[in-house]
């Protein structure tokens, strides 16, 4: 296996996938007026820090844990028989994320999210079975997806900002074949899975 550039690696380790949630927490804080204007400080730090250890900490520890009993290799989970495990268990994290935030009528943009990234993973978890779709793009593809789907469902301009999550989904999408660590059309087709779930789900 190709062990890729140091900017290759540094750019997979930012926009690992299990960061997504927690990264689109803090775009929707910098950019959603509804959000901005209305969450006091409190309720933002809270918020964050439950974000934080549900959708972040938990899924990691647990990933760990898997490779401390050597059910997985390597905490890349490189091998894709590897990665049905950990999979699941963030599914169950993601979606605890989803029902606690559901009831709260300030977060109810984000639980959205949390719900709509349940279902890419139950859908990459399947597609895992046969094929090694690439979890970073999927991850970095429901992002942009979501957030283009939300712009033009709310008729928002954020064209810089939009851009921006494109030029990343290009990067990412470098370094994880610069890294050798997908085909082609691993990359590509977690990328428009990614983008394809959450932008149908932002514009239903």
């Amino acid at each position: 296996m190709n062990n890729g550039s140091t900017v290759a690696r540094i750019i997979s380790g930012l926009f690992h996938p299990i960061l997504m949630p927690f990264f689109t927490l803090i775009l929707m804080l910098q950019l959603h007026a509804f959000f901005a204007g209305i969450l006091p400080l409190k309720e933002i730090l809270i918020l964050m820090s439950s974000v934080l250890f549900t959708t972040v900490l938990c899924p990691f520890l647990m990933i760990y844990f898997l490779f401390k009993v050597k059910l997985v290799t390597s905490l890349l989970m490189e091998k894709r028989e590897e990665r049905i495990l950990p999979l699941l268990s963030t599914v169950v994290f993601y979606y605890l994320t989803y029902y606690l935030l559901k009831g709260i009528s300030l977060s109810v943009l984000f639980s959205y999210f949390m719900l709509g990234s349940t279902l890419l993973i139950i859908i990459c978890l399947f597609v895992n079975f046969f094929f090694k779709i690439s979890l970073h793009m999927a991850g970095i593809g429901g992002v942009t997806g979501f957030w283009t789907g939300l712009n033009l469902r709310q008729g928002t301009t954020h064209e810089i900002f939009l851009s921006f999550l494109f030029l990343l989904c290009g990067l990412l999408g470098y370094a994880r074949l610069e890294n050798g660590h997908h085909t082609p059309e691993e990359t590509y087709s977690g990328l428009i899975l990614g983008a394809g779930i959450l932008f149908v789900l932002m514009m239903l």
